[in-house]
Order: C-alpha cells, then sequence, then structure tokens
C-alpha cells in the first residue's frame, strides 16, 4: 500500500485513535506516555496520549485512557486474544520532587494495566530525559520513534 492512501492524524494529550484500515498517527511525548494496541490477525490499531495515572474522568488520565483505547479497538473488530501493545514516553522532564517523576509514575501505570488485561508488551520506548516523535503505523503495527532535539535555553529579553 502507498503512503499516499494512509489517513494522518495528529493526536493531542488527552484523545485516542484508532482504525481497522491504513493510517499514520503521530504525537509527541515528553513524561505523557502513549499505549499502542495492535491485532495482529486483523490490521487493527489504536492509540492513546495520556498526561497522568490517575485524577480525572477524561483521557487525559491513563485509568481512563486504556480503557477508552481498549474498549475503541475491540468495537473496530480487534479481538482480546489477538492484541499486542507498545509503550513509549515517560520522560523525566517534569521538575518534581521526591525520587519519581511523571513519567515513571505514567510508565509503570501502562505496563500494569497491559499485565492485568494480559495483553503482551512487544515493544517498549520510555523513560530518558527527552520527548519523543512518535508515528504509529495502523496497517503493520510498526511505530517509528525519534528523539526531539534538546535546545538550550533561550537567553531572557
Amino acid at each position: 500500500m502507498e503512503e499516499s492512501e494512509f489517513q494522518r492524524v495528529f493526536l493531542s494529550p488527552g484523545e485516542i485513535a484508532g482504525f481497522a484500515g491504513p493510517a499514520l498517527v503521530t504525537t509527541v511525548l515528553g513524561s505523557c506516555v502513549s499505549i499502542t494496541l495492535w491485532d495482529k490477525d486483523r490490521r487493527i490499531g489504536g492509540i492513546n496520549h495520556f498526561v497522568l495515572p490517575r485524577g480525572g474522568d477524561s483521557a487525559r488520565y491513563g485509568e481512563v485512557a486504556v480503557h477508552e483505547l481498549l474498549d475503541l479497538v475491540l468495537s473496530l473488530g480487534a479481538h482480546l486474544r489477538s492484541l499486542e501493545a507498545k509503550v513509549f514516553g515517560g520522560a523525566a522532564v517534569l521538575p518534581v520532587g521526591g525520587e519519581g517523576s511523571v513519567g515513571t509514575a505514567n510508565v509503570a501505570f501502562a505496563l500494569g494495566e497491559l499485565a492485568r488485561r494480559g495483553i503482551p508488551v512487544v515493544g517498549r520506548r520510555t523513560g530518558g530525559h527527552r520527548g519523543r516523535f512518535l508515528v504509529f503505523n495502523t496497517e503493520s503495527g510498526d511505530a517509528f520513534v525519534r528523539w526531539l532535539i534538546e535546545h538550550e535555553p533561550l537567553p531572557a529579553a
């Protein structure tokens, strides 16, 4: 299939997307996490982008985003037993006190929820101190990840 035949979508924080056809879904992650779910038998894929593990009733929170993503791909015809997951993001880009970071908490939540549901994680690019640019191909299940460039702070005007 030619790349021009793919639907193209940019996913913002708190959004979820799923496709039973070919799509390229792009997002940018710092401490946020994206989970991709892909049914390898039916070529159905979905992705979320959440900001925090818990604390609200929107898809900006992992507890909602994971549930809604799973519901979406199943409604498109995916089967739970055929799903595989990949997890991205969770960088320590936000200064917070204590031992952990928002990114670490997001990754731990994502991995725990996938394990609880019995969905194998077949790929993972998490942690670090820089953000990532992610493109998810719903036709193949492939994910392409690129580090964001670190910049020096701009001088005060």
